[in-house]
């Protein structure tokens, strides 16, 4: 695992099941019905079979004090959406092909919510940092979008991190912790 990951995940990632997760962020789930003319072909070429989708944005907050500027740089997710199969299905499937795809529902499910999850974490991070201070409102106002730029970057850096360490679910046992869970494949037969 690399430093910044590492980094991240030292802050604690915020509890709760993958469930209370989605609900704690209002992610909107959207689902898409995945038909293939083998259980081989499910996701042949799809480099990640889900997504997470983030309006991660800043904004500032500050004031004069004492002949100088002093406030925050605040970080949010704003909305959030998950893209991943609601359906899967193949011709000739069985009972244990249904289980299956179910099974690849889920840890589909799981992985996107490890990308919530690092988000979260990145957010909290950032937001955690001291109060900025310049002596005038136009330093005040280049140093805080410095400061937003830096954290945009840092999400986009730690959202390519987990999906290098887990390679894009499909190691996901590799993830540490709340992270860790059922690898994105399926074992055809």
């Amino acid at each position: 695992m690399n430093a910044l990951l590492a980094a991240v995940l030292a802050t604690a990632l915020a509890a709760g099941s993958d469930d209370e997760v989605v609900q704690r962020v209002h992610a909107r789930i959207v689902g898409y019905d995945v038909a293939a003319p083998s259980c081989h072909e499910v996701f042949a070429g799809v480099p990640e079979p889900g997504s997470a989708v983030f309006d991660f944005r800043y904004r500032i907050r500050g004031e004069p004090q004492g002949g100088r500027y002093t406030g925050k740089v605040e970080f949010s997710l704003g909305d959030v959406t998950i893209h991943l199969p609601k359906s899967i299905a193949w011709k000739g499937m069985n009972v244990g092909d249904r289980e299956r795809a179910s099974a690849l529902r889920r840890a589909i499910y799981h992985h996107e919510v490890g990308h919530v999850r690092i988000a979260e974490a990145v957010r909290d991070a950032l937001n955690a940092a001291s109060p900025l201070t310049a002596p005038d409102y136009f330093a005040f106002g280049a140093a805080a979008d410095a400061i937003g730029r830096d954290g945009f970057e840092r999400f986009k850096r730690e959202e390519r991190e987990y999906d290098a360490l887990t390679d894009h679910g499909r190691k996901q046992e590799a993830a540490p912790g709340d992270l860790a869970g059922p690898n994105t494949l399926i074992l055809c037969r």
